[in-house]
């Protein structure tokens, strides 16, 4: 029973090792670097997405948040809580009382494995925080999330895998696909290799390698661009979730090493998902939102450095916020495409993947208990 995992990114290599751990024989391609594409270019966070719930995906939320708790309890090396300031200023798109509710709500669904529960912050409160404008501020709140390493993340996993006896192809694109003999043949640029089942985790490269091989699917994935902005200097021990008053949306500021990470954009991204990077006018976005809210204006001589990944997202809207974080596992046969998916739930989607591998080969394995090799992240 050999599987081919299409894509190193975080759910490429977390559904090889989980396979692994069942005692598949399972290589990974990845054209690159484990985690070196989009896994490598997110905000750093695992959470549950606390603005989720303004689209009602209490189940998304939910599955993150226990997803979190399980990362913080196995690899506190690369996972850690993060305090989170939500200030309220007197023109914030969302009340109060809204942001209340949806805290107290965020609470409820991570259960027992919360962090730590919200609590409200005076205005001195949160300027002490903070260096935040004053002007207008009424106060604010405060929540428990975490922050990781992410391309370490992958790294790790993918060398946990590799330890558990998979095999990791990495610097190998995968040029074709064809059925045959009741398998696939996996065409590289050296060689052709037979297997019994694919899966396609290829993330913002799953419709182009559909497309090129002919693949007909009822999903098609919109490819959305989140720019990041790292500055020079380390604004604030705390993160903070701040609100856009143009546009209602929220973006982050955290600390990230020495250095304050800001971010992120949504963008539809119409070009191909390689070479991604942040536009000018996401810099100018990203800017303008944080000099709305800080007392010491930014510059673009205080910006040290740029990135930006695509996102993967099922589905369509017009405003790309509004598209859902929900992942798709479809099964045709001896193929499975994987749609979507967040950082944070790698875990939850590398076992229902493995379920499917389970249900087509007509036998449940039992996977063996995921420890991490941390060595693989560099200790």
């Amino acid at each position: 029973m050999r599987i081919a995992v299409i894509g190193g990114g975080i759910n490429g290599a977390g559904i090889t090792w989980e396979l692994a751990r069942k005692g598949y024989a399972v290589t990974l391609f990845e054209k690159g670097v484990c985690g070196a594409q989009t896994s490598s270019a997110t905000t750093k966070m695992i959470h549950g997405g606390v603005r989720y719930l303004e689209g009602l995906h209490f189940g998304l939320v939910h599955e993150a948040l226990h997803d979190r708790a399980w990362l913080l309890r196995h690899l506190p090396q690369l996972v850690h809580p993060i305090e989170i300031v939500l200030p309220v200023y007197s023109d914030s798109p969302r009340s109060r009382i809204e942001i209340r509710i949806g805290l107290a709500l965020y609470d409820l669904l991570a259960g027992r494995q919360n962090i730590a529960r919200h609590r409200k912050l005076s205005r001195e409160e949160v300027l002490a925080r903070a260096p935040l404008a004053a002007h207008g501020l009424r106060g604010g709140f405060s929540y428990w999330d975490a922050q990781v390493d992410d391309a370490a993340l992958v790294q790790t996993v993918a060398g946990s895998a590799a330890r558990d006896g998979a095999t990791i192809r990495e610097r190998t694109a995968v040029l074709g696909l064809r059925r045959e003999d009741g398998g696939w043949t996996v065409r590289t640029a050296n060689e052709e290799l037979h297997f019994d089942l694919v899966i396609n985790a290829a993330g913002p490269w799953m419709n182009q390698l559909l497309e090129q091989n002919g693949i007909r699917s009822r999903y098609r994935l919109s490819l959305v661009r989140g720019s990041h902005l790292i500055l020079k200097q380390r604004v604030s021990d705390y993160g903070l979730l701040l609100q856009s008053v143009t546009d209602r949306r929220v973006f982050f500021v955290l600390p990230w090493k020495e250095t304050t990470l800001v971010g992120t954009t949504e963008v539809v991204h119409e070009e191909p998902p390689d070479g991604v990077h942040a536009s000018e006018e996401e810099v100018e976005y990203l800017l303008a939102r944080y000099n709305r809210y800080f007392r010491e204006k930014l510059s673009r001589d205080d910006i040290a450095s740029t990135f930006a990944g695509v996102r993967p997202l099922v589905g369509r809207a017009e405003n790309p916020s509004a598209i859902g974080r929900e992942y798709r596992v479809i099964r045709h046969g001896n193929l499975i495409n994987v749609f979507g998916g967040k950082m944070t739930t790698f875990m939850s989607l590398a076992k229902r993947v493995s379920m499917r591998v389970d249900n087509y080969f007509g036998h449940v394995r039992k996977a063996r208990e995921p420890v991490f090799a941390i060595e693989a992240a560099g200790g």
